[in-house]
């Protein structure tokens, strides 16, 4: 099978080489790098030229004369020119392990059905020492709530780690006002297709201050009281779920069991705190564990 790797760069000089690195070391051959340089402003583009002039037949790059505004934009640039049976999307300064196409591809049975195959990761700081083995642990992610109710509010897909077949490619819609592509691509995956998990990691996910997000540690009480803290980042994370139902609504044709939930959902800025944690109760929109469905109902 044909894989194309997407690739958004932005300011990336520090790691970029070494994520190239472990692409170019994949036991998995037959794939193709698309990097889309989205108007960096250090020393990204020469690195990725380097590279690029280097391997001809396996890195092509593109390079934005203006910056897009969001990593979400890159992507999608790339996801609409993309034309592979498989598709990864690639951080810019992780490490992919050597064996991370072979294990994922495996899981693409039917390639007629659209579906989207994420695994686990392992969190590194910025000089490559591992701050956590599994994210999936560390954050308490059940990786088996991929129902659309499950995924409206609460996102298990990390983009970093996730491929998909030219059948999801083709019917994903980019969201104008939704600002997180992995969220949304595994949303309509929870609708038209399936979602896989392979408990792996397959990535080391590479933490600092670069970051524009990254994972913490749940089980510490700083995170917690934190989050509590933290009212106006709580509500947007709520209000991206809000959002991406109205989205989904107006660009989908989705199917009549799922309309009444999307529709409710996309109101629930307008309604109290009664009717919102009806429509909550109604449809099961929960997230999944005890601090986190606290936070959701404080929040809301």
């Amino acid at each position: 099978m044909k894989v194309d790797i997407l690739m958004a760069v932005y300011n990336g000089e520090k790691y970029v080489g070494k994520q190239i690195e472990s692409i170019i070391e994949q036991t998995y051959s037959d794939w193709t790098l698309h990097i889309r340089d989205d108007a960096s402003t250090d020393g990204t583009r020469v690195i990725v030229r380097q590279y690029a002039r280097k391997y001809p037949d396996k890195i092509k790059l593109f390079e934005n004369s203006e910056n897009s505004g969001s990593p979400k934009a890159n992507f999608f640039a790339l996801i609409k020119e993309s034309k592979a049976d498989i598709i990864f999307t690639c951080d810019q300064d992780d490490i992919w392990e050597k064996d991370k196409i072979e294990s994922v591809i495996k899981e693409f049975t039917d390639m007629d059905k659209p579906t989207l195959v994420h695994t686990d990761l392992t969190v590194i700081d910025g000089n490559d020492n591992i701050i956590s083995k599994s994210m999936m642990k560390s954050q308490h992610i059940d990786p088996s709530r991929t129902k659309l109710n499950n995924m409206l509010v609460q996102n298990v897909v990390t983009g970093c780690t996730m491929a998909f077949n030219k059948a999801l490619g083709d019917i994903l819609k980019e969201p104008e006002l939704m600002p997180v592509h992995d969220w949304w691509i595994g949303t309509v995956a929870s609708i038209y297709g399936e979602i896989k998990f392979v408990d792996k990691c397959s990535v080391k996910y590479r933490k600092h201050n670069s970051n524009a997000c990254g994972p913490q540690n749940m089980d510490s009480p700083k995170y917690i009281t934190g989050r509590f803290k933290d009212k106006g980042r709580a509500e947007k994370m709520l209000e991206l779920g809000y959002i991406m139902a109205l989205e989904i609504l107006e660009k989908y044709n989705v199917p009549y069991e799922y309309k009444a939930m999307l529709k409710e959902y996309s109101l629930m800025k307008q309604k109290n705190k009664i009717q919102k944690l009806i429509v909550i109760v109604k449809y099961g929109i929960w997230k999944s564990g005890f601090i986190r469905k606290i936070g959701q109902l404080w929040f809301m």
